[in-house]
């Protein structure tokens, strides 16, 4: 049965970037707000619709092909990945979709991204495989679809906050909800390789 977990916003292993991870298999938990968020299905979801929008600081830049999108199908059992798919999301300037994220502070700006038109048969070919499997066939494997955003500081100096949320729509959600809102990107999880080193990098 598909699902979708929003986990908790955490920074990639680049220690640079937010990371929002929805997984086919599972419950809903996380900081996803709304209660349309459990409409949203990966296998089903049309993917022409699909919509990520970040907020961020002025002061923080997210570069091209900065916002990106994977998913990947695993063996249950085994965990070996049966397919895997990178896409680097196309940011648009849908003037509606801009309109629609409230923003509470100046100096913010609202990107938003879409899976880029040549990859969208790609994904719904991908789904059809996988609901033509037989159900004793599906439930043998797990799924998981991650955004990925990474940022960069305009002022090399710049120690402040950087703070960035996220939103999400889809063909079962008509509005944009929140995945994560206002997640520092400088508060580093604790185990870091440094935790005295600024997170956010300047951009080169």
């Amino acid at each position: 049965m598909f699902g979708l977990i929003v986990r908790r916003a955490t920074l990639s292993l680049r220690v640079r970037s937010l990371l929002l991870a929805a997984t086919l298999t599972g419950s809903l938990t996380g900081l996803a707000q709304g209660g349309d968020i459990d409409k949203f299905n990966p296998a089903t979801t049309d993917p022409d619709l699909f919509r990520i929008a970040v907020r961020h600081s002025d002061r923080l830049q997210v570069p091209v092909r900065g916002a990106k999108m994977r998913v990947v199908m695993t063996d249950k059992k085994s965990g070996r990945v049966l397919r895997e798919k990178k896409i680097f999301l196309q940011k648009v300037s849908a003037e509606q979709d801009l309109a629609s994220i409230p923003s509470d502070r100046q100096g913010e700006t609202v990107s938003v991204y879409r899976i880029p038109e040549r990859q969208i048969s790609e994904l719904r070919a991908l789904q059809a495989k996988f609901l033509a499997m037989p159900k004793s066939e599906r439930d043998r494997i797990a799924g998981s679809l991650s955004i990925d955003v990474s940022g960069c500081k305009t002022d090399p100096n710049d120690m402040g906050e950087m703070l960035i949320s996220t939103f999400m729509k889809s063909s079962e959600i008509g509005e944009f909800i929140v995945l994560a809102k206002d997640y520092d990107l400088r508060n580093v999880p604790a185990g870091s390789a440094s935790k005295t080193a600024d997170p956010v990098r300047p951009c080169t």
